[in-house]
């Protein structure tokens, strides 16, 4: 019986820490991912002192409650028909992709995101991918709670960016475009 009060009062606490939390900060968190900020600007803007982790908490939730990032994609995504590129530069892959988003439009385009996955941090060309990023590109990566699965993140001008530079260097990066069904991919063909 003390285990089980210990426990209710473990989830009280909790539960209230996230209010309190989400009171002070979690409306600033919020609205400051809405105009770009990293989850590293947004701590130093808080009024409130809040712990790095839950921060990054916030944003990764508001990221996921606003379909910007997806743990996965929508089931008609099965029957995508994949494109390979072969061999094109950065700036025409950039190229492509913003004609691809202009086509399908922002909410129907993903980037594959294995940056929480163990091979993107044990494949040596992949981490050499990841250290070509500026600073504030690395810093928002770092800024979501990628956990240990793939994730999807909406192509947005930042991510389009990112996944233009690295794409090339890695497998694991994917292209979706839902509403053409087609899944674009900048590795050799298997």
């Amino acid at each position: 019986m003390e285990h089980f009060k210990n426990q209710n009062n473990d989830y009280f606490q909790d539960a209230l820490s996230d209010f309190m939390h989400d009171a002070a900060s979690g409306r600033a968190i919020r609205h400051l991912v809405d105009v770009g900020y990293t989850t590293a600007q947004i701590m130093k803007e808080l009024d409130y002192p809040t712990p790095f982790e839950k921060v990054r908490h916030t944003v990764t939730r508001y990221l996921k409650e606003s379909g910007i990032l997806l743990n996965q994609l929508p089931d008609n995504a099965r029957d995508m028909r994949t494109l390979w590129l072969g061999d094109m530069t950065q700036e025409a892959l950039f190229a492509f992709l913003a004609e691809q988003i202009k086509r399908n439009g922002e909410k129907n385009s993903y980037i594959s995101c294995p940056f929480g996955m163990t091979i993107m941090k044990t494949d040596k060309k992949a981490a050499q991918a990841l250290s070509m990023l500026t600073a504030r590109e690395r810093e928002y990566l770092d800024g979501i709670d990628w956990g240990e699965k793939r994730m999807y993140h909406r192509l947005n001008r930042r991510m389009l960016e990112i996944g233009a530079q690295i794409a090339k260097s890695t497998e694991e990066i994917r292209f979706y475009f839902l509403k053409s069904g087609e899944e674009i991919r900048t590795d050799k063909r298997q």
